[in-house]
């Protein structure tokens, strides 16, 4: 299998990529939410990324794009989506993990600080938001053409027992801290599995960044995804061989079951700091991965492979 990672704007990179090759865009793009103050997560992806990404997919293919719940988030990404060609006439896939972060202002410390009395307010909030449980993965398909639904026929049968029960639930935890972290060494490493290069770089050439002495020791991206759900994704909408597409890799999950379902994969990230991550994460050797996720004692994390 094949596996080539860029560090680069997606906007740049999938220029380079041919028409009609993939099988499956699969991603988890900023929400435009500032998540934990993050750069990076202040806006929605620039609309001709996405544009980029419904000529490289083939027709029929299948779009899977993680969204927050909130309906400002989802209605934005979903016209966004739609204005690039994507029929979004599907229903979404909820990704249930049982944990957030509640927002609330408390509205009596709020008044206090204004030199007012708050007493009358307690336990009143400001702004409330439920602890979220979900989030939505949006779901599309590139149209079909001369082609008919067979032709793209969802591998649904390929799915855990468990999985096809509570469909379109998929009710995954958060990634334990050694998932996140397998791989992570700080080592420095000469050569790299599959093909690694920067956007500005010569796609023929593979190899690492000799520039960089050391990596990082620890996968600290805060949105980390957990290897079962994209397992779960990949499988539902691809088979053995097929080409997944992550244009916002954060830190290589996508890679990581691609590699472990023996798809082909295309990764892009535009943060350095995150992509010193990927390349450590995704140097991990596919035996490794196979031995990691079908020993691992905890059940929520072990994948039937």
């Amino acid at each position: 299998m094949e596996q080539h990672l860029f560090n680069g704007d997606s906007k740049d990179v999938l220029k380079t990529i041919q028409d009609n090759s993939v099988d499956l865009l699969a991603s988890d793009p900023p929400y435009a939410i500032s998540f934990m103050g993050k750069e990076w997560d202040k806006a929605l992806p620039d609309k001709e990324i996405w544009e980029e990404c419904y000529r490289v997919l083939k027709p029929g293919a299948f779009i899977a794009v993680m969204s927050s719940p909130r309906s400002d988030v989802l209605y934005r990404m979903i016209m966004d989506l739609e204005g690039a060609g994507f029929d979004m006439s599907f229903s979404p896939i909820l990704w249930t993990y049982h944990s957030g972060f509640p927002k609330a202002s408390d509205t009596r410390k709020v008044m206090e600080k204004r030199g007012e009395n708050g007493d009358k307010y307690e336990g009143s909030k400001l702004g409330f938001q439920p602890k979220p449980a979900v989030e939505h993965i949006i779901i599309g398909m590139k149209p079909h053409g001369q082609k008919s639904y067979i032709d793209n026929v969802l591998n649904f049968e390929a799915l855990p027992e468990g999985v096809k029960m509570t469909y379109p639930f998929l009710q995954v935890p958060k990634p334990s801290k050694k998932e996140k972290d397998l791989g992570m060494t700080g080592e420095a490493k000469e050569g790299r599995i599959g093909a690694t290069y920067s956007a500005n770089q010569d796609s023929s050439k593979m190899g690492g960044n000799p520039d960089k002495p050391t990596e990082p020791k620890k996968n600290f991206h805060p949105t980390t995804k957990p290897v079962k759900l994209m397992s779960y994704i990949i499988t539902l909408f691809t088979r053995e061989g097929d080409w997944v597409l992550d244009c916002f890799l954060g830190s290589g999950t996508t890679g990581i079951a691609s590699k472990l379902l023996n798809r082909n994969f295309i990764g892009i990230e535009r943060e350095k700091e995150y992509f010193d991550i990927i390349q450590q994460r995704l140097d991990t050797s596919r035996e490794e991965l196979v031995k990691f996720f079908k020993t691992e004692k905890d059940t929520q994390t072990k994948l039937d492979l």
